[in-house]
């Protein structure tokens, strides 16, 4: 049988994609797996999910990417089967709301007008009766506001106020608004990323490493140097404070300069620097005096080796430990010109001989310090002002369904000769009830008083 609606016929696929059981699978669905996305911390290394998943869950994660799984194919299916099926079901009802909002509800009878859910009928006796009439009519454009009329077959004139016609759209609008925010959602994961930066005072970087795969680098198109890098903590140890000071620099000019801390972050060119951690980084000072007098200082930060060429010597920190027995301790890796190399410990204030190139060393731990190294957070979604848009039209569609009424109030007025003239009221709303009862009230109430009677 043909769909006298939608003209479709008995399309399977359509009925399918229109089904209001669909959208609700779908919404479940949804929900579960963004539960799922919140449970598994997001965004990490693989090495990570396979230290604390195993093997197998591992081999789970990577599969359907539940690392990531706001940006997984399948998620993106999911919103994409959902948007369908909220289009399939707007296409499928707007015929009906064409036909709604085109009527003119003028074009009614008297007997129409009794059956309203909101209706009272006066029969006004000569030879006041049109006095009377003429009295109701002008409360009832007092009360009931802009009105229209019209003149009616059987010789009475129906007086009609109406508003809220247009919030049958609401509905639309809100389905709107959510495909606008699945389109902005999808554009932010497409065009946008999500990195970090780990820089030490001073330091100047161009790019951002990517979240989930340390080894992609994302390009700025900028400079960001930390000028200065302040953390503070409890006495517990537990951090209560830490805070960047950054400069961005583009084209070789300074452009913009902003202390950040947690929720006070730094935008530039859509691209978002948030605070987010801090690692500590050692710091060592050796003081190397060979056999022959000779004497020199070398300062020994994390992850980098330093020369001394003279002697044919490089040194690297290999492991530090802030407090063993109350003095901080550091591991030198020493390695020689010929390829031999060895490894020792040294406590702050002590120091040790090695023989190296043919002459005796003696390597002393002058000092030892704990730098900081800020953590960014570095976001870039240029379609969060869509999302915002989706958002804000949500809200107006919102308010459209829930508390806008399409009300109807009708003043119907008819001479009847010798039997005097019939008034009836009559109104309807679609929604808020309650309170268009009470003003249906007044009106009623308003007309009484000209009246004199009612039944």
């Amino acid at each position: 049988m043909k769909n006298r609606k939608t003209g479709t016929g008995g399309n399977p696929l359509w009925k399918f994609l229109s089904s209001v059981r669909l959208a609700i699978f779908l919404l479940i669905i949804l929900a579960v797996t963004s539960i799922v996305g919140t449970i598994i911390p997001q965004g990490e290394t693989m090495q990570f999910y396979l230290n604390n998943y195993g093997p197998g869950m591992f081999k789970a994660i990577k599969l359907l990417r539940l690392d990531d799984t706001y940006h997984s194919w399948w998620y993106l299916t999911l919103l994409g089967m959902f948007s369908l099926n909220l289009i399939v079901c707007t296409l499928n009802r707007l015929p009906f709301t064409l036909k709604l909002f085109k009527r003119d509800y003028i074009d009614v009878t008297a007997d129409y007008l009794l059956r309203a859910s909101l209706c009272h009928k006066w029969t006004l006796k000569a030879p006041e009766a049109s006095e009377k009439a003429a009295q109701i009519v002008d409360i009832f454009r007092q009360k009931a506001g802009s009105i229209r009329e019209k003149r009616l077959d059987d010789g009475g004139t129906v007086y009609m106020a109406e508003s809220g016609k247009w919030s049958y759209w609401g509905l639309y609008g809100l389905h709107l608004s959510i495909l606008i925010i699945f389109a902005g959602a999808v554009y932010g994961s497409m065009a946008g990323f999500k990195g970090r930066i780990m820089l030490l005072e001073g330091e100047t970087t161009d790019h951002a490493v990517a979240s989930s795969d340390v080894t992609q680098k994302i390009p700025l198109g900028f400079l960001l140097r930390c000028d200065r890098f302040v953390v503070d903590f409890y006495d517990t140890g537990a951090p209560k404070l830490f805070r960047s000071d950054l400069a961005v620099i583009d084209n070789g000019r300074e452009v913009l300069k902003k202390s950040i801390e947690v929720n006070d972050p730094l935008t530039y060119k859509g691209i978002t620097f948030y605070q987010s951690s801090y690692q500590s980084i050692p710091e060592v000072t050796l003081r190397i005096t060979d056999s022959g007098g000779g004497q020199r200082n070398l300062v020994i930060p994390a992850f980098q080796r330093v020369s001394w060429p003279e002697a044919g010597l490089t040194m690297g920190l290999m492991k530090f430990l802030p407090n063993v027995h109350g003095v901080p301790a550091a591991r030198i890796w020493i390695g020689e010109s010929n390829g031999r190399a060895d490894a020792l410990w040294l406590f702050r204030g002590s120091s040790k001989t090695i023989d190296a190139g043919g002459k005796t060393y003696k390597v002393e731990l002058q000092d030892a310090a704990e730098k900081y190294m800020t953590g960014l957070q570095v976001k870039k979604d240029p379609g969060v002002w869509v999302v915002w848009l989706g958002c804000t039209g949500l809200i107006i569609g919102f308010a459209m369904v829930f508390w806008v009424a399409h009300r109807r109030m009708w003043l119907y007025v008819r001479p009847g000769g010798k039997d005097g003239v019939t008034v009836i009221l009559a109104g309807l709303s679609n929604k808020n009830k309650m309170k268009f009862e009470n003003e249906f009230d007044e009106i009623k109430n308003a007309l009484d008083s000209v009246t004199g009677e009612g039944k």
